[in-house]
């Protein structure tokens, strides 16, 4: 019985080695990711964020899967104004998010600790924005982040689905879509814009964008019901655009 026992384990070691061995290879790369990627965090929190892009840039050559550091590359090069390469690394981050969806693992453990590891680095998201000035858009961004947690635990409750069935999180696009406005590329930018609310239709600071995309692009009404969006999902909507908006809409 016991040697039975031990044939069939090694039937099953036999059958399945290089999943196992691709499993824990991308394991070992993420963990060698991981620690730049924390480093810049530290660095984003005192607003060196020429550092931070470096320590991210690092993270993303050691694991040019980790779409949350090129996410956070990107944020790091848009608070450095150098939108080309914010939009670059966000796009990158946006087409890994988009390849993990429908993503096939060899077990159930698997897929489980995958949303693990990604509820994990969440929450450091989430700590780092804690331990800043809070403004709107940090509370916007944290309401963001816990809607991503919520949807991830939601399927680690379910258990045992070995593929994932994710989008893209609102808060890249919305960070793309900006990228795409500060370089002058409205047309873009009202398209991530609109993936972002697609994704999470609560998130305000997209549907205000979008208002300011619609007005600039002089279409009023379209501007006014995104801004009554942004307003209804929480957003506070500057005084001065939300005048604007309601006048050149009364004016037609």
């Amino acid at each position: 019985m016991i040697r039975a026992t031990v044939l069939a384990s090694a039937l099953v070691a036999a059958v399945t080695p290089g999943l196992a061995a691709q499993d824990s290879t991308e394991e070992a790369v993420r963990q060698r990711a991981l620690i730049p990627y924390r480093l810049g965090f530290d660095h984003m929190s005192h607003e060196a964020f020429d550092e931070a892009a470096r320590e991210f840039q690092r993270a993303t050559k050691a694991d040019p899967t980790f779409e949350m550091a090129h996410y956070m590359l990107g944020r790091a090069n848009l608070a450095r104004k150098r939108y080309v390469e914010a939009v670059a690394a966000l796009n990158e981050a946006r087409r890994l998010y988009r390849l993990q969806s429908g993503r096939q693992f060899s077990s159930a453990q698997d897929a489980q600790r995958f949303r693990r590891d990604t509820i994990t680095e969440i929450d450091e998201y989430i700590r780092q924005l804690q331990n800043r000035r809070q403004t709107s858009q940090t509370a916007e961004q944290i309401r963001q982040l816990n809607e991503r947690r919520r949807q991830l635990q939601n399927a680690v409750s379910r258990g045992n689905n070995m593929t994932l069935e994710i989008s893209v999180p609102s808060y890249v696009s919305l960070s793309l879509g900006s990228a795409y406005f500060r370089m002058g590329n409205l047309a873009e930018a009202e398209q991530t814009y609109l993936e972002a609310i697609q994704a999470d239709p609560k998130t305000g600071e997209a549907h205000n964008n979008l208002a300011v995309v619609y007005f600039e692009t002089g279409r009023y009404p379209e501007a006014e019901r995104a801004m009554r969006a942004a307003e209804k999902a929480g957003f506070r909507v500057h005084p001065e655009l939300k005048a604007q908006i309601v006048a050149r809409s009364k004016s037609l």
